[in-house]
């Protein structure tokens, strides 16, 4: 029986490493929580991990503010702490690079030998899913390899070798990703079918949750090659993580990393028949071998490790209050660690547009936003540097600071006045850097007619015979919708110029954002230069006989003509930004510009993080994350939630480590349970109260795309939670507005009817279940519910009858966990599961389509096994004699699960014959009853 208090651990990071502070954790006199993910079931963005704990400072360790403290100098503000439990199964731990060989392995034995189609099936977490490293392999040099199982750029990748040899070395690579996020525990599975019936073989890579797993989900498509192959049997032993001798393993030849994570399971078939099945769990912790249920010993290898030694929650220590009895005999530290969410959401940063961030994110040589104060007399630079100040002569007008606009999304820029002339001049930085290639970006929006001004860039040439100055002149003229190309030389003693190009049908003279780029790339005794137009290669050419120099000043001009009549209308100018060869692409700069529209949301979070300096990683393929809209200015944090919130996915602090992670929609669908709780096995603890009532209830949803038109909107027109009166068999309108970031308004409706979907739930709602995992019935789950994190889905077992009479699953969305003298209880926090069941085709758990509507032609008894139905929607049921493989299927009738195992008529009227009380209801049923699938699927979103 588990005691009271749990063995806890905990650390904090100083002096470049973790420290041990476990004997100072007071969790023998006071509780540690720890709160993670999403607080309620309503709530749309998860909170800060934070956790409470009290430590011992009667010797002022932990008074950083004390220069006798041991820690003086070595704690403060933010230093990071992690906690956790040494409790229940090990795994082999494989993480450190520089520790040498570390691996689990098996010596050679017959077991190891597939002589048909291989089937490799591991259960792994690894510490960064887009980094090349070895899984497992069978291999020995030179003429002794079998197999090798790793991930190549991201990618799950088999090779094997036909006659053992490096020379036969034959691989396939999945032709998708694993995007998983950094630490993410998953099943991983490669199957080679060495003889596919047409000449070839097939690989086909899989993800799951188990390596027993029934249903797997397939990354890519299979992988067919010419030809029938073979696997080498021969005489190697099998390692997991780590190679102690082989080499050049690489589909490419050479070194390939070692795993870095950890390893839980390996499943080795031929075919259907298990060789290997291999689990951690039969290990004990810091032990060197143990025997897997088929009979084979493993060892540790090298500096692996087998540990229990669980991470429950990783971040920083904001403060360290010291508390003290009143007789002062005592003295302690009660800390508040929290996630890295905390610390992001600190500041008040102002908001910054997607050009701005991105800009200072990629570090340019110099940049001008020209987003001055109204009152500016110049501009400053962005990264430090020389301002640019206004040209003003006689007749010439100032630019109207913030007076201009280059899009609602962007920070108001400088405005150059309808029928004014004037110009800015600035000077830039020298860089080496950009001797080779530079780019000068421009960008402006505003003006219909005729409207006049030049672009000039300078090199740095001196301006004498032995170094001319060479300028490039970008003139605007609108009343052509052209741009005129020329480049200029000065001496001291000549000068000349010529036409590089007139560059028509620019379409840049409207209220649109537009913007501009020139690179100069010298190339010998000539240059090549090129114009960009809005991220496309809009002119370029050859400067022959000049070798242009890194840039040296930058001038924006304008002015007014008068042509036919028509004067030059307002523009707005800003962003004028210098790179070396190593900036971002036009077309880069352009996407930035507009505000990344279209980009995927799991990518907007993996860049907006990068921007800001910190580590996030994602979970769901990349096609099935939502489009996202224009980025707003808005602060980090908003920014990251938004397209969370669009993919319909979680935002969350790393559990074990100080990052972010994403969990994306797609990985909600389907879920095998992570954990299954038996209600009368006493697996669940008081309080258990579960709601029905309508406080998630949306039966009329509008959704606005931002920046968009007018909003989508999506009803439940019938049923009992429609928008029918109660009367009439609905429950009345609940009509709600929502505003998303979206690519297009298509999407509008789509996220429209999801939240339609979620918001009219039938079902009863569990939001809190609760978990003593003192208790013994409890505790030997504990490797699964450890394990158990946000968005997992967990199932509820034999209910009582009040509750109704199926099982429930409800997905965790977040949790409360205490660990103390008195209690360790783990507090889920749910929402319904069952609407994130969606149809795959050719699955047999998910695969069919329920009715469009289907009733009892007659009422049937409380036992009859014959019963008669007929289809009111447009298609029937399949029969049994056409469609055989499709038996059985369950619906319900009434409350009750029938299973049905045939079905005879080929017309709207048909005859099920059935199993009854699948779900323990069995009762009679008068004629009309509504029949449907017992199990439903949707269209996934």
């Amino acid at each position: 029986m588990p005691s009271l208090p749990p063995p806890v651990w905990a650390e904090l990071y100083y002096g470049g490493a973790w420290h041990d502070i476990s004997g100072d954790v007071r969790v023998a006199t006071s509780a540690v929580t720890i709160t993670r993910g999403l607080t309620s079931e309503s709530s749309s963005e998860a909170e800060p991990t934070s956790c409470t704990c009290d430590l011992d400072s009667r010797d002022n360790g932990y008074a950083p503010r004390n220069p006798m403290s041991p820690l003086y100098g070595l704690i403060g503000r933010n230093t990071p702490f992690r906690f956790g439990y040494n409790v229940g199964s090990p795994w082999a731990q494989f993480d450190n690079p520089d520790a040498g060989y570390q691996a689990l392995f098996v010596n050679n034995t017959p077991a190891l030998n597939v002589a048909g189609d291989l089937d490799l099936r591991l259960d792994i977490a690894l510490d960064d899913w887009s980094t090349s490293q070895l899984l497992a392999l069978r291999a020995v040099p030179t003429t002794n390899h079998c197999w090798a199982l790793m991930i190549v750029n991201g990618a799950l990748t088999l090779q094997w070798y036909p006659d053992g040899t490096t020379a036969s070395r034959v691989y396939r690579t999945a032709t998708e990703a694993i995007k998983g996020y950094r630490g993410q525990r998953m099943a991983v599975r490669a199957v080679l079918d060495i003889n596919n019936g047409a000449g070839g073989h097939t690989a086909s890579f899989y993800t799951g949750r188990t390596v027993d797993d029934e249903e797997w989900t397939m990354l890519g498509v299979p992988v067919t090659g010419t030809g029938t192959t073979s696997l080498f049997t021969g005489t190697a032993y099998m390692e997991i993580g780590g190679s102690f001798s082989a080499s050049n393993l690489s589909p490419a030849g050479g070194f390939i990393p070692d795993m870095r994570g950890r390893a839980y399971a390996l499943q080795l078939r031929d075919g259907n028949t298990v060789k290997v099945n291999m689990s951690t769990r039969a290990a004990a912790p810091g032990g060197t071998s143990f025997v897997d249920s088929t009979g084979l010993t493993w060892n540790r290898g090298g500096t692996a490790v087998l540990t229990n030694r669980h991470v429950r929650m990783a971040g920083e220590v904001p403060a360290w209050p010291p508390t003290r009895d009143l007789s002062g005999a005592d003295n302690y530290v009660s800390i508040n660690p929290s996630g890295l969410l905390r610390r992001i959401d600190a500041g008040n940063r102002p908001q910054e547009s997607t050009l701005l961030r991105y800009i200072r994110a990629r570090r340019p040589i110099e940049c001008w936003p020209l987003t001055d104060g109204p009152r500016s007399a110049y501009a400053r630079s962005l990264v430090g540097g020389q301002t640019m100040q206004q040209k003003i002569k006689a007749g010439d007008t100032a630019a109207e600071w913030q007076a201009g606009s280059l899009a609602e999304w962007i920070e108001p820029v400088i405005a150059v006045k309808a029928e004014t002339t004037g110009a800015i001049r600035g000077d830039l930085p020298r860089s080496t850097a950009a001797e080779s290639l530079w780019s000068i970006d421009l960008f402006l929006s505003g003006g219909g007619t005729p409207s006049s001004g030049q672009f000039t860039i300078s090199d740095r040439g001196s301006g004498t015979d032995a170094n001319p100055q060479n300028r490039i002149l970008i003139t605007f003229t609108g009343s052509m919708d052209q741009l005129t190309v020329i480049r200029e030389t000065y001496s001291t003693v000549s000068s000349s110029s010529a036409l590089l190009a007139n560059v028509a049908n620019v379409g840049i003279y409207d209220e649109d954002p537009h913007h501009l780029r020139l690179t100069i790339d010298p190339q010998g005794p000539d240059t090549f230069w090129y114009l960009y137009v809005d991220g496309q290669l809009a002119s370029g050419g050859t400067i022959t006989g000049i070798a242009l120099r890194a840039a040296k000043t930058v001038m924006l001009g304008w002015g007014y003509a008068t042509i036919d009549g028509a004067t030059m209308t307002d523009r707005s100018f800003g962003y004028i930004t210098y790179w070396d060869s190593t900036g971002p692409t036009a077309a880069q700069m352009y996407e930035a510009y507009l505000g990344f529209q279209g980009e995927r949301a799991g990518a907007r979070i993996e860049r907006l993080a990068a921007e800001a300096g910190y580590t996030v990683s994602v979970a769901g393929e990349t096609a099935y994350q939502q489009p996202m809209g224009i980025q707003g200015r808005k602060k980090i944090l908003e920014l990251l939630n938004e397209a969370a919130r669009t993919n319909f996915g979680y935002l969350l602090d790393r559990r074990d480590a100080a990052e972010l992670i994403h969990r994306g929609h797609s990985t909600l669908w389907n879920q095998h349970p992570a954990l299954v709780l038996d209600f009368e096995a006493g697996l669940i603890s008081p309080p258990f109260r579960p709601l029905d009532d309508d406080k998630l209830t949306e039966n009329d949803v509008s959704v606005r795309r931002e920046y968009g038109s007018f909003p989508a909107r999506q009803t439940l027109d019938t049923g009992e939670l429609s928008v029918q009166p109660p009367e009439a068999g609905g429950v009345g309108r609940y009509d709600t507005e929502h505003t998303y970031s979206l690519y297009t308004d298509d999407q509008a409706e789509q996220v429209a009817a999801m939240r339609l979907h979620l918001g009219t739930y039938a079902g009863v709602r569990y939001t809190r279940i609760t978990l003593n995992l003192a208790n013994p019935r409890v505790h030997q789950m504990i490797d699964a519910i450890l394990r158990l994190d946000v968005g997992d889905k967990v199932r509820l077992t034999r209910l009582p009858p009040d509750h109704g009479p199926d099982d429930v699953d409800v997905l965790v969305v977040g949790y409360s966990e205490e660990a103390g003298p008195d209690a360790w209880t783990l507090t889920l926090t749910c929402v319904p599961a069952q609407p994130w069941t969606a149809g795959v085709v050719g699955s047999s758990l998910y695969g069919r389509v329920d009715t469009g509507g289907c009733q009892l032609t007659s009422a049937v008894s409380a036992t009859a096994t014959s019963v008669p139905v007929t289809t009111t929607g447009q298609a029937r049921w399949v029969d049994s004699a056409t469609y055989p493989s499709d038996f059985p299927f369950d619906v319900r009738v009434g409350g009750e699960v029938m299973r049905v195992t045939a079905c005879t008529g080929t017309t709207n009227a048909q005859t099920f014959t059935v199993v009854r009380g699948i779900n323990g209801v069995t009762k009679a049923h008068a004629t009309g009853q509504d029949i449907r699938l017992a199990h439903p699927v949707y269209i996934a979103l």
